[in-house]
């Protein structure tokens, strides 16, 4: 009798708790129906207000290719920019204007068509040489031989001008129309001796000007120097050397060839050069005493590049050579995209309107990005939103048609509710095959055990009733639901009242997590 009475008390408890599931069964069948039409309705204006997620890949696509190309045009005006900034760079060391410097302006476009220097960077190369003092028409007269000098050496564009504007201010035989010549003996001292830019660059700054005081060719100058290096001299030493040599020898009131010829002649070169010279210069003197004939073949090789001779213009044809390649033929693709673009910049008309659009764009890319960044991810966010929701909802009618079917509330409460319905059909067929599974082999018994073991569940849920509830499937999911249901029915309903039907789903959705 003890267990007998145990049983009927737990099944008393569960009974208890039936009423408080067919009221709330009742009280949210409105909402169900009017959630879901708000959806359906929700979801319609969607459609109508963008593509389906299939041509919305494609727009995206399309973004992409738009954002490379606004990047382009961006591109494109910061040359521009750049290029203009370049000449009011050059009007300023020269003290002039952009407009006083036409001459120059016309002489970087061409060579920024036809050269592998950008127009931007030649008008860098005439700032270098606005800088040593040159005048508009001496800056034209260099410009083209320095830019092939600097491809033919590898050497950069503005420290190539700054060395062959020193050679032509240093030495008096020389001015702004010898920079061919002077760019052509270096390019080829390059390719006969040990010498390259980086050692011309150190050395020719300290030996140019005694040179010139001793009447010294330039020719016979790298010629000298290339002897030395060869030898293995460093660069800032055999400069300085020679330069002592050369201030020596005139202070003795004698030439320096003359000077090693007598060392030569000596028994004791090093000695006799250590004599001349001293120590800081015997050990240089006593190289070239070695090599007069050899320095003499090489200023005769220096000299045939010299004006109107067999080897002028070497470094031209070298540098033509070095861009004989898929790297230089793209680098001439850029300056002649580069010269497009400043064509463009001084058109009119349809041209000039359609640099205006160019400037516009690229000044506001970022806020156009930002804007249609916005737009698109706002859209995807709404559309994943209303699935959800939509999910959501069909769960929430399917938990209400089992609600009622357990609690015997009638189909018609819930008959506009699809969903809500066929889960009700479907939980009372259950119901009914379970309930003759009962009757055939001792209903009263069955039904008794079934409804303690719910009521110890429901009773322990907070303790170990939700993990034996997990073990049961879906019977386990819904005596899950419907007690956490009972314990947030007031927030429910306040998430209704409050915040609307979107509040009311956000609500379901925590208490469906609850239950999981």
């Amino acid at each position: 009798m003890g267990i007998i009475q145990t049983l009927a008390t737990r099944f008393t408890a569960i009974d208890k708790l039936t009423a408080p599931v067919r009221k709330m069964a009742g009280s949210v069948q409105g909402f169900a129906k009017k959630a879901e039409s708000s959806m359906a309705r929700l979801d319609r204006r969607l459609n109508k207000l963008g593509p389906s997620f299939g041509q919305l890949g494609k727009q995206m696509i399309a973004f992409a290719g738009t954002a490379l190309l606004v990047s382009g045009l961006s591109s494109a005006v910061n040359t521009v920019k750049d290029y203009e900034q370049a000449n009011a760079n050059l009007a300023s060391v020269m003290g002039t204007t952009v407009e006083a410097n036409t001459l120059l302006a016309k002489d970087a476009e061409r060579l920024g068509e036809i050269t592998a220097k950008s127009a931007t960077e030649v008008v860098g190369l005439q700032e270098s040489y606005a800088r040593l003092g040159f005048a508009q028409q001496e800056i034209v007269n260099v410009t083209e031989a320095t830019i092939n000098g600097s491809i033919a050496m590898n050497a950069e564009l503005d420290r190539t001008a700054t060395l062959t504007g020193a050679m032509v201010r240093t030495f008096d035989s020389f001015s702004s129309i010898d920079a061919p010549e002077i760019l052509d003996q270096m390019t080829l001292a390059t390719q006969k001796s040990a010498l390259n830019f980086e050692k011309l660059e150190t050395a020719l700054p300290i030996v140019s000007g005694a040179a010139n005081a001793a009447g010294i060719p330039f020719d016979n100058l790298l010629a000298l120097l290339g002897k030395l290096t060869d030898a293995g001299i460093d660069a800032s030493s055999s400069s300085t050397a020679l330069r002592n040599i050369f201030l020596d020898s005139a202070k003795k009131g004698h030439t320096y060839s003359q000077v090693l010829e007598n060392i030569k002649g000596s028994q004791d070169q090093l000695t006799a050069a250590n004599d001349e010279f001293g120590k800081r210069g015997a050990v240089s003197a006593s190289i070239l005493a070695r090599n007069i004939d050899e320095t003499a073949k090489l200023t005769k090789i220096l000299a045939s590049a010299a004006k109107g001779q067999e080897m002028s213009g070497v470094a031209a044809d070298t540098a033509g050579k070095q861009m004989d390649t898929t790297t230089g033929a793209l680098t001439l693709l850029s300056s002649k995209y580069e010269g497009l673009l400043l064509s463009i910049n001084k058109g009119t008309g349809a041209m000039s309107g359609f640099r205006t659009v160019i400037e516009f764009v690229a000044n506001n890319l970022t806020t156009i990005a930002v804007v249609i960044g916005v737009l698109v991810g706002g859209f995807l966010a709404l559309k994943l939103a209303v699935l959800a929701s939509q999910l959501a909802l069909f769960g929430y009618n399917v938990v209400l048609g089992v609600t009622g079917a357990l609690s015997g509330t009638a189909s018609i409460a819930i008959g506009a509710n699809t969903i809500a319905l066929n889960a009700y059909k479907f939980a009372t067929i259950a119901a009914t095959a379970m309930n003759h599974l009962f009757n055939a082999s001792n209903p009263i018994g069955w039904i008794i055990l079934a409804v303690s073991v719910i009521a110890l569940i429901v009773t322990k849920f907070d303790s170990w009733g939700a993990a034996i509830s997990m073990l049961l499937g879906p019977i386990g999911f819904l005596i899950g639901f419907i007690v956490s249901l009972h314990k947030n029915w007031q927030m429910v309903t306040d998430a209704f009242t409050n915040g609307g039907i979107l509040g009311e789903i956000k609500a379901i959705g925590k208490v469906m997590l609850d239950a999981l």
